[in-house]
């Protein structure tokens, strides 16, 4: 067997995860090729994916030299390597086994420690991400790479949801750097650094409603960055006369995801004979099942499953001639900001994931009348589109059994339940102090805790406030995460008052109380994240519970706890609203959306023939 062949056996048996036999072959492909230095590497990761650590670092720490290009050159494998596993795999677990080996060489390299923290936070492996962080950033000199990795601290921190004093801290000084980084930004900056800052705002909505600033400076972070990507290669024709509109959309979250149980709706009533719908799943995890988004891919024309390169899906997604590309993604991940930056359709919206993205290639945001401000224009590049009644609709949420009951946690009876269901990352002290303040305004009251981070971290936060407010920690309850969402909704049965966060609140959270029947308190702010509850129960027919300001926060939780027959009115309202609301009927909601690509679609016709006209 040549040399060529011996490679390319071995690598087949590598990816085949054959890796005694693959280590076979790179040990006699070293013996032949001594010098080159990717048949230790790969002989190396073979070693390691048999447990053998050591001798996977003594095989590449041969290759490395005292040479600053020989150590980046190895580390540019391992960061590749690991982004193949982790990102295209899905392989958590490997890409932190290759990436721990690799910082063990003590190289002291800032890359390999983010990305071995930005796997652990993958992971949810949030403590460990925060000290490989920290540890990196002391390495760091560079404004991008300050940023980048305090944005996995500030992340990680966020969804431990306990220690807010060290958010806040490292917010402020987030800010301070992002906005040097705008006035003094490097030249040499390439885009891949600026892909990764312009998600490095997303901690901003969780700490203060300030859309004004907020907004500002992730619309300056999204220019510069689409500003720094190379011109698209794949020349954009579209042929504007009357056909079925090509519409595209675009999420890593289109799966059993919060995104996903709400968008599922509009596939499942889109007009496919006026609409030729495509889906592109991105970040896909390969040979996994998903009902969410199988169910999607029955409704699509089309559906593809992407890993991590933008590039690609760009392409696929311009040679499919999509009109109008939708993103429900936002600044949740920065493959589908990439992708939108690079403009593979003649329109492109964000709808429903986050706010907006600020990316200058995106010509429009879907909202309603209630989710946004009237004034809210001013602080937003692309154009709003609002919507006649709702952002969002469904027709419906899975319910099963009940499988905690009061008696499973000693709560009397005749006590008012208060719930409060919501990740870390919305868990703002000052809200949670209004919640106290509640709790102790109304006798023989509890408050049951649930949603994802630390528990005994999260168990410490609510205690020492309550403690701070004068309310024993007996009046709170930590509820445990459930298997599947129809048994999470079945619970909320046990509340009678829904208590919702801010200055970020619930979205598929408070729909499916809503659903429940269940009145909710909700302070109303001025940013997208802070009216999200408004506009629900806006369109679900409910205005008890609305609040605009602390203390009507509080005194609507009071009156609701105290008032039965002002909870059993609105229970009543929201089981009635099944019939008749906006928020209820999804096929309505499919058609709105659909008028307004027809609008959209018109809109950019009309100006490329005016363009047209002009260059005559």
């Amino acid at each position: 067997m040549d040399n060529d062949n011996l490679i390319s056996s071995a690598y087949k048996l590598f990816v085949e995860s054959q890796y005694p036999e693959a280590a076979e072959l790179y040990e006699k492909a070293t013996e032949l090729e001594p010098d080159i230095k990717s048949h230790y590497w790969y002989l190396g990761l073979c070693l390691l994916f048999q447990g053998l650590i050591e001798e996977a670092q003594i095989t590449w720490w041969i290759t490395i030299d005292e040479s600053e290009s020989s150590k980046n050159e190895f580390v540019r494998f391992l960061q590749d390597i690991s982004r193949k596993f982790g990102l295209n795999l899905n392989r958590y677990d490997m890409a932190i086994s290759i990436l721990e080996a690799g910082v063990g060489l003590e190289l002291e390299n800032i890359y390999l420690l983010a990305e071995l923290a930005r796997f652990y936070s993958l992971s949810l492996e949030h403590k460990k991400c925060i000290e490989v962080a920290k540890q990196c950033r002391k390495l760091v000199q560079d404004l991008p790479n300050q940023i980048y990795v305090n944005h996995i601290i500030l992340n990680s921190l966020l969804c431990l949801g306990s220690q807010w004093q060290e958010i806040f801290a490292l917010a402020d000084s987030q800010l301070d750097l992002l906005e040097s980084l705008i006035q003094e930004l490097p030249v040499n900056t390439n885009s891949t650094d600026i892909s990764r800052l312009l998600v490095s705002t997303f901690f901003l909505p969780y700490l203060k409603d300030d859309p004004n600033r907020n907004r500002t400076l992730q619309n300056e972070l999204a220019k510069i960055y689409q500003d720094s990507l190379p011109s698209f290669p794949i020349p954009l024709t579209r042929n504007t006369d009357k056909r079925p509109l090509k519409i595209g959309y675009l999420s890593h979250c289109l799966s059993k995801h919060s995104v996903g149980w709400l968008a599922r709706w509009i596939f499942r009533h889109h007009d496919l004979k006026e609409f030729n719908i495509h889906a592109y799943f991105v970040f896909d995890k390969p040979n996994a099942s998903d009902s969410v988004r199988e169910f999607i891919a029955d409704y699509c024309h089309k559906s593809y499953k992407f890993g991590s390169d933008a590039t690609a899906i760009a392409k696929q997604i311009a040679e499919d001639e999509i009109d109008i590309l939708v993103d429900l993604d936002s600044i949740t991940l920065d493959i589908s900001c990439q992708v939108m930056a690079l403009k593979p359709a003649p329109v492109q919206v964000t709808w429903l994931g986050l706010d907006a993205s600020g990316l200058p290639a995106i010509d429009y945001f879907i909202a309603d009348p209630y989710v946004l401000p009237e004034n809210a224009q001013k602080y937003y590049s692309e154009k709003i589109w609002r919507l006649p009644n709702t952002y969002i609709a469904v027709d419906s949420f899975e319910v099963l059994f009940p499988t905690i009951h009061r008696n499973q946690f000693n709560i009397p009876l005749d006590a008012i339940v208060y719930l409060s269901s919501q990740s870390g990352y919305k868990r703002h002290p000052d809200n949670v102090r209004l919640q106290m303040q509640i709790i102790k305004s109304v006798p023989n009251s509890y408050l049951l805790v649930k949603g994802l981070s630390d528990q005994q971290g999260l168990k410490n936060f609510f205690v020492e406030i309550a403690k701070s407010e004068g309310i024993s920690d007996d009046r709170l309850i930590f509820l445990p995460q459930v298997t599947t969402e129809a048994e999470h909704r079945a619970n909320l049965d046990i509340a009678d008052v829904i208590l919702d966060t801010y200055p970020y609140n619930g979205a598929t959270t408070t729909m499916e109380a809503l659903w429940m029947c269940i009145p909710m308190v909700t302070k109303v702010g001025e940013q997208f994240a802070a009216r999200n509850s408004y506009t629900m129960m806006i369109n679900a027919g409910v205005a008890e519970g609305i609040a605009w300001s602390d203390q009507e926060y509080v005194d609507w939780g009071i009156r609701l706890g105290i008032d039965e027959a002002l909870r059993k009115q609105v229970f009543w309202k929201l089981k009635e609203s099944r019939k008749t609301s906006p928020l209820w009927n999804a096929e309505k909601f499919t058609r709105d959306m659909e008028s307004a690509y027809e609008k959209m679609w018109e809109i950019y016709t009309d100006n490329r023939l005016a363009a047209s006209s002009d260059n005559l």
